[in-house]
């Protein structure tokens, strides 16, 4: 027999147990996690141990591209894990799973950023955040929101062309919502789920399960550059975005984190772009999307569907240009086009993807683990 959460009775989580047996409503300000953490609770992995500071680390928790679902790689999301808190970085299709079989926990989410609002970066932020709502828990009681980061509404919904258009405008009285946008529709549509379970089963207040922001791009001059900013610094983790090229999805950002162990830049859905070099500058990694145009035109793109695909993607054969002129130290690879697995070998797009670049190139896989520099040398 199951609990309300899901484990068997009487089997729930030493941390989460005694949480269990009382229904805390409270909404007092959360006042920050202990330190050092709790014995019973349950550590990310790369933890340097149980008490004093964590490691910091990457994992890839999914490397296909495009919606459309593929046997054997899960939808486009990356984990850092710094110094025991959790940050995500777009929630692809499978997301909950591989933060789970990555032994993450849970109850450590602490903020989710969206590089863009194409449905393969979101479509499992809804399962990210309503999952795990009963176990994010601390033994005082429960943990603070998660915070989600993302595109605002754009300026203008952008118009189609002779040879791609809109047949129907889904919600025209909202046709481009932004981040806050959508995290507030993924509460009203749960909002069943949310005021009915609590009723049922010991649960934190739904209304301090997530908090979220539009990310506001700094206006430019005209014919300037883009110039990174800061989007959140607090405790030991800085990271800062700059807009990027998809497309017509406008804003799209790629961001980078800057921790004591190192940095990691995370590049997002994007063509080749100036402004992207500044922002990943010295990483120690550069987690770069990859396409294959060359295969797409094998197997029948043409004409102006590739260019569309052109103007959305880095082909393969230009990403280590990218990385050089960033001056990155590893060059990981994710967001596969074409996402099977089978369709390109980790041989191939690494080789190509390595020309040009004088640093490592790594095939980017689901559970791909990288711990930072800084924290090997400790």
């Amino acid at each position: 027999m199951l609990s309300g959460h899901g484990w068997p009775a009487g089997r729930a989580p030493a941390v989460v147990s005694g949480y269990l047996e009382r229904i805390v409503r409270s909404t007092r300000p959360w006042p920050g996690p202990p330190d050092p953490y709790p014995e019973g609770c349950v550590l990310p992995a790369g933890a340097a141990g149980q008490y004093g500071r964590m490691a910091t680390e990457l994992v890839l928790l999914g490397t296909a591209g495009a919606p459309l679902p593929v046997p054997g790689r899960a939808g486009i999301s990356s984990a850092l894990v710094v110094d025991g808190r959790v940050f995500v970085v777009d929630c692809g299709r499978g997301t909950p799973s591989g933060f789970a079989d990555a032994g993450l926990d849970f109850a450590r989410l602490d903020g989710i950023f969206l590089s863009h609002l194409h449905a393969d970066h979101t479509g499992d932020l809804a399962g990210l955040l309503l999952y795990p709502w009963g176990v994010r828990v601390r033994p005082d009681g429960p943990v603070p929101p998660v915070h989600v980061y993302g595109p605002g509404r754009p300026a203008q919904v952008p118009a189609g062309d002779a040879d791609f258009c809109r047949q129907t405008t889904i919600c025209p009285e909202l046709p481009a919502p932004g981040t806050t946008d959508l995290v507030g529709h993924i509460l009203a549509g749960y909002a069943y789920h949310l005021n009915v379970m609590p009723l049922d089963a010991a649960m934190p207040d739904p209304g301090q399960l997530v908090r979220a922001t539009d990310i506001a791009v700094p206006a430019r001059a005209p014919g300037q550059p883009r110039v990174p900013f800061v989007v959140l610094d607090d405790r030991g983790v800085r990271v800062r975005a700059v807009a990027v090229t998809h497309g017509h999805a406008v804003p799209a950002f790629a961001y980078r984190f800057d921790t004591a162990d190192g940095s990691v830049v995370f590049s997002g859905d994007t063509t080749v772009n100036d402004d992207l070099i500044p922002l990943a500058q010295g990483a120690d990694i550069l987690v770069h999307h990859v396409a294959d145009l060359g295969y797409l035109q094998r197997h029948g793109w043409a004409g102006a569907a590739l260019d569309r695909m052109a103007a959305l993607h880095t082909d393969v054969t230009e990403v280590g240009g990218v990385a050089e002129r960033a001056g990155a130290g590893e060059l990981i690879l994710s967001h596969y086009l074409p996402a099977e697995p089978g369709a390109v070998s980790e041989q191939d797009w690494v080789q190509r993807a390595g020309l040009g670049f004088s640093g490592r190139t790594t095939a980017g896989r689901d559970g791909l683990r990288r711990t930072l520099p800084g924290a090997e040398r400790r």
